[in-house]
């Protein structure tokens, strides 16, 4: 077949795949999602109350956490009508939020990363996400158990027998203190858990980190977090005795016991949130700082603000809380979009979630410009295929409809 014949080929073939609605080509399988996306909490969803001038404020939330496939986000402080506790279902590729659901959970409930199998009470109570999803404020939990708290976490690991899981947990540091919340030694506990019967068979206890470093980090840490498959932690040290106070990266060690040093971070950061390991490295991170998105390759060792360009004056986009890694790698983080018109004035607020392509960032793009012999390093982008396929996945496990 020569080119020609080729060509009108292909354009035939584009042409049968024309939407009902008449001009919408069908994507290739390898087209890649836009570089930023920003889905909109509409009043309708999550309900509002008015600014000043008698505009909608609608309650954006905090301390966000979300799914392995970026649909569902787990959000507290959700507002009068929704509770302290809500769940977000967001679309694949944009538009606004999908819908809310209630939860039976208090503020700083989290989910149990890397399935999401459960989503945990601040009070150990464990919750199945498929039960919360269609009950909603009516679900009931499995059992009880790890650790509790003010920003407590937790990661699914493969258990030591067929039918078993085990769950890892790891506290906020003196999370009832006041003037010391937040600060101080690290622990985890790690229970086990059988699938059939939903009951935890056996229990770790509490587990202290890092004692063993107190000649390099000191005693007190802050800021800790727990990798998605519950292998690595992070955590500022406080008084360091080597190093400046930055974010750095430790192995639990295959007991579940150590604190193996991994990454040091050389510039300031926020909570660090892991992505899902890759080959033979721990998984990405990211974090916001000063109202901006940061992801972190592990790869590069390099850090990359994923701010946007304005589109015209006076617009601004604000990260808040913490963002999210999903499987495929994409970054989502609570924002709020500030847009005006094209002089730049009559100015209004929406919020929301934005879903950013790390690869197609600005920062990344003018990395491999920089450094072309390494740009293999990263991938071209995220595709819609990879969204799609990983969406699925994500449904049939949990029982849920695509």
């Amino acid at each position: 077949m020569n080119g020609t014949a080729r060509a009108s080929r292909q354009l035939a073939i584009a042409l049968a795949l024309l939407t009902a609605g008449g001009l919408a080509l069908a994507e290739p399988a390898d087209a890649c999602i836009a570089p930023s996306t920003f889905i909109e909490l509409t009043a309708d969803v999550a309900g509002s109350s008015q600014d000043a001038a008698g505009q909608p404020l609608v309650p954006l939330g905090s301390y966000e956490r979300f799914s392995p496939d970026g649909r569902f986000v787990l959000r507290s402080f959700s507002g009068a009508r929704l509770g302290q506790v809500s769940l977000m279902e967001l679309p694949a590729f944009g538009g606004t939020v999908v819908r809310a659901y209630t939860t039976p959970l208090q503020n700083e409930a989290f989910p149990v990363q890397g399935s999401w199998r459960w989503l945990v009470n601040v009070n150990g109570d464990h919750y199945r996400l498929q039960d919360v999803l269609r009950q909603q404020a009516q679900a009931r939990p499995l059992f009880r158990g790890g650790m509790t708290g003010f920003y407590a976490a937790a990661a699914e690991l493969p258990g030591d027998q067929p039918g078993q899981v085990k769950i890892r947990s790891l506290s906020w540091p003196n999370a009832d203190g006041e003037d010391s919340m937040g600060v101080g030694s690290l622990s985890s506990r790690t229970l086990t858990v059988d699938l059939a019967q939903q009951r935890i068979v056996a229990d770790s206890g509490r587990v202290y980190h890092c004692r063993d470093r107190a000649r390099e980090d000191g005693a007190m840490y802050a800021l800790p977090m727990l990798s998605v498959d519950g292998t690595e932690f992070a955590a500022m040290p406080q008084n360091p005795v080597q190093g400046q106070p930055t974010m750095r990266i430790y192995g639990f060690g295959d007991d579940g016991k150590g604190c193996g040093l991994r990454d040091t971070f050389a510039h300031a950061s926020g909570k660090t949130i892991f992505g899902f390991p890759g080959a033979g490295q721990g998984g990405d991170l990211a974090y916001e700082y000063r109202g901006q998105a940061w992801w972190y390759s592990r790869a590069l060792q390099q850090a990359f603000n994923l701010a946007t360009l304005p589109a015209r004056a006076g617009e601004t986009l604000t990260a808040s809380a913490f963002p999210g890694l999903t499987r495929d790698g994409r970054v989502i983080y609570a924002s709020t979009l500030r847009q005006c018109d094209a002089q730049g004035r009559h100015c209004r607020q929406r919020v929301g979630y934005t879903v950013a392509d790390p690869y197609q960032s600005a920062g990344v793009q003018a990395w491999r410009q920089q450094h072309p012999a390494r740009a293999h390093q990263l991938p071209a982008c995220i595709t819609q295929e990879q969204v799609r396929q990983l969406r699925a996945g994500f449904a049939a496990e949990h029982g849920l409809q695509p």
